[in-house]
């Protein structure tokens, strides 16, 4: 009975130790990541379209960078500028951004797809107010992989 008792405990040891060792063969490997990015700048302007009851507004920009893999694998981060004044220096703010600032609170932000970018306002009353603030922004996009 010794025998068996031993033999189970060798055994037992034995298959962790295996287990073990085999625990190392999938610990992932370390890949450089190389990052690849494009910084693209736009003046907001007008808008393409408006809702008839002036809720949503959209404007959209041809972006040949972005490929199917930066829609895959990649991202894109966008900012709107907000130019110098008395008090403050020139600065980026990162969208989405919501404007409480203007008559009617709205919230911009954008998305992305294979060769485009959607910059979109979206308001409960209307877009109008944020639509004329933003129209001689700018924006900034950067892409990366």
């Amino acid at each position: 009975m010794k025998k068996i008792f031993y033999v189970l405990i060798i055994f037992l040891f034995s298959s962790c130790a295996v287990s073990i060792g085999n625990a190392k063969k999938y610990l992932p490997e370390v890949n450089k990541f190389i990052s690849e990015k494009k910084v693209l700048v736009f003046e907001f302007g007008e808008l393409d379209y408006i809702s008839e009851n002036n809720k949503y507004g959209r404007v959209v920009y041809e972006i040949p960078e972005i490929t199917q893999n930066i829609v895959q694998t990649g991202t894109v981060i966008g900012y709107v500028q907000r130019p110098a004044n008395d008090e403050n220096p020139q600065r980026w703010s990162q969208l989405p951004q919501f404007s409480a600032g203007q008559d009617n609170p709205t919230y911009v932000y954008f998305s992305f797809g294979e060769g485009i970018i959607r910059v979109s306002l979206q308001s409960a009353t209307s877009i109008e107010s944020a639509a004329e603030y933003f129209k001689d922004k700018k924006l900034k996009f950067i892409i990366s992989n």
